[in-house]
């Protein structure tokens, strides 16, 4: 489940009119609480006044004179991860809107304190919806989409051979090198146990050639106590999908599915890579 802005948002903040005084906001700041306030003419929202605006206006001026507009409004619905991007392309604040009506906001710190709940505390990576969303993202898009699908062999052997510390490190240094090895334009994340999972917007060829080079970096690397440490990988392609499909997030579901099934298809064989060409999404499986 993708987590919406609307489970996230703050609701904490105040209407104020453009020429309403900067001395009478921060007094409703003082007894009220409150650290955010929109500023709105003839029904809309024209910026934004936090404590920071507050602090450096003199008293004597009116909103419109504090107020930052380096924001952005975005519906209950979004997905955090959207959020998220928007922030990063220099935003300060996201407004969040319900039947277009404004019920709460998104700052950069308070969306940080939940995408910290989305990464994995032993490698660092994402958890698994951070792909699905990018995934979902280029099938509505109808973008090129390759998923990679890795694990790591005789993952249960070292666990018992070498003890569970030494498994912990050793899938820290497979999340790292992954992060070292995926191009800028993939998305990582590690899937659960001795899985992780690349999604990118290329061909086969171009998926092949990335996971190639991730093999060879695991299959070179010096693990704890020197073990010999190899991965086994299935890549699936996805057609360049049309409106036909409804529900992204159900087809990404197959999609992994299938990488899934390729990656422990190469592992039982022992060649390393098993490639699903090209797959058709059945919405309704």
């Amino acid at each position: 489940m993708i987590r919406k802005v609307l489970n996230i948002m703050n609701q904490d903040f105040m209407i104020v009119n453009a020429i309403d005084g900067i001395r009478n906001i921060k007094n409703s700041a003082l007894e009220k609480g409150i650290s955010h306030f929109f500023v709105m003419e003839h029904r809309e929202i024209l910026g934004v006044i936090t404590t920071k605006e507050l602090i450096e206006a003199h008293p004597n001026r009116i909103a419109a004179d504090a107020m930052i507009q380096n924001f952005t409004k975005i519906n209950v619905d979004t997905p955090i991860w959207k959020a998220k991007e928007l922030l990063e392309k220099n935003m300060e604040i996201l407004l969040v809107e319900e039947n277009k009506k404004v019920v709460g906001f998104i700052t950069t710190s308070l969306l940080d304190i939940e995408l910290g709940k989305h990464i994995d505390l032993l490698t660092g990576l994402y958890k698994s919806d951070y792909v699905y969303y990018h995934a979902a993202k280029f099938i509505k898009n109808r973008s090129e989409i390759a998923i990679i699908f890795m694990d790591v062999d005789n993952f249960g052997h070292v666990d018992k051979a070498y003890g569970h510390i030494c498994g912990d490190n050793i899938l820290k240094d497979i999340g790292m090198l992954l992060n070292m090895y995926k191009h800028t334009d993939t998305y990582l994340c590690r899937f659960g146990g001795d899985e992780f999972m690349i999604v990118t917007p290329y061909t086969i060829e171009q998926a092949k050639a990335m996971v190639k080079e991730i093999m060879n970096a695991v299959a070179i690397h010096k693990f704890q106590d020197e073990i010999d440490i190899t991965i086994s990988a299935g890549i699936v392609k996805g057609r360049k999908y049309d409106n036909r499909i409804t529900n992204p997030y159900a087809a990404v579901s197959q999609l992994i599915n299938i990488a899934s099934l390729a990656s422990t298809k190469a592992k039982k064989s022992k060649c390393k890579l098993s490639i699903v060409h090209e797959t058709e999404i059945d919405e309704s499986a």
